[in-house]
């Protein structure tokens, strides 16, 4: 298991005054004459994206489920921290939820990267059939040996290609300059399908793509793309589906440990009901993008799925066995998801 943690200035809580990781406020009590909890969450995606919107829903809930005792304040668009920082910060108890994709757990555990294998699941549909059933839950578990606590799967989405010219066939794939995230094995599967991994921080994506760094981008969803406005510089949006990312709701370990019972229970019901928000948000923001996109000029193209899932079939080979992945567990989730 690799376990990551870095240090985590105070600046990153923006100057604010929280009781994060904290339980109860000094002095403070609930309508109900409990102990109050006054608690953050980040979110380094945009405001008004579905990570965002679902974050608020779960702050309602766990207000109204706690009758006002519970206050979580959201910071998205990486007010508070970039993705890795949240998780750090979480892992260190400086912060007390984070949403992020499982792909960027890899630096501090391997326990989730079975998800990172491409083309796991044949569609959207089995893939939430699979993160929703029993076959998940060990892995959300496990995410406790870092220090983190995963309250449920939510969602990032199936990864697609945007390029500067149409991708239509693995052939087109050859010699394409695109970006993939820090991991070892997007990489290694992006090379698989011909193509030469760049890995990009989210940030200068769109400036590598302006400045021909770059020809394509991957490791991201359509709905992330178009909240980048990254149609403007590579309008051809090719739906290979070559991956599903799952969206962990994570909590300080720290933090869950020092709760009541029932507490944790308000907050666990939260988090369960606020996934299927999430999953609505998200078929919503994929419908909408699809269709701003387009009006803006975004070509979509549909490909034979089946060659592409032949060509990565080396990176089952190389990494199943490996890197906290086994082949039981690829198949138990493929079942589950099939079901």
């Amino acid at each position: 298991m690799k376990k990551q943690v870095t240090a985590l200035g105070l600046s990153l809580i923006l100057g604010v005054s929280l009781t994060a990781c904290g339980g109860a406020s000094a002095g403070d009590a609930s309508a109900g004459g409990g102990p109050s909890y006054q608690w953050t969450a980040a979110n380094a995606q945009p405001a008004g994206g579905p990570w965002d919107d679902a974050l608020i829903e779960f702050s309602r809930l766990l207000s109204e489920k706690s009758d006002g005792a519970i206050q979580l304040t959201v910071y998205s668009g990486a007010q508070l921290a970039s993705e890795k920082e949240s998780i750090e910060g979480v892992q260190m108890g400086t912060i007390d939820f984070a949403i992020c994709s499982t792909a960027s757990l890899s630096s501090f555990t391997d326990s989730n990267n079975v998800w990172d294998l491409p083309y796991l699941f044949q569609d959207l549909e089995s893939a939430r059939t699979a993160l929703l059933s029993d076959a998940s839950e060990p892995l959300l578990a496990a995410l406790s040996e870092a220090g983190i606590k995963g309250l449920s799967y939510w969602e990032n989405g199936i990864y697609a290609i945007g390029s500067t010219k149409p991708i239509r066939s693995l052939d087109d794939m050859k010699n394409l300059r695109i970006r993939a995230i820090d991991s070892a094995l997007q990489a290694d599967t992006y090379t698989a399908m011909g193509a030469n991994a760049v890995v990009l921080a989210w940030g200068d994506i769109y400036t590598a793509i302006q400045q021909g760094v770059i020809d394509a981008i991957s490791s991201t969803t359509v709905v992330n793309m178009h909240n980048s406005n990254f149609e403007e510089v590579a309008p051809y949006i090719t739906l290979t589906d070559h991956a599903y990312s799952p969206a962990p709701l994570l909590m300080s370990q720290t933090l869950w440990d020092s709760l009541p019972e029932n507490i944790r229970q308000i907050v666990q019901q939260a988090a369960t009901e606020a996934q299927q928000y999430e999953f609505r948000a998200m078929d919503d923001s994929f419908t909408t993008a699809k269709e701003k996109m387009t009006e803006a000029g975004a070509e979509f193209i549909d490909v034979d799925t089946a060659a592409f899932a032949a060509a990565v079939q080396p990176i089952y080979d190389r990494y199943v066995g490996t890197s906290g992945i086994d082949a039981a567990t690829v198949e138990t989730l493929r079942k589950a998801g099939n079901q």
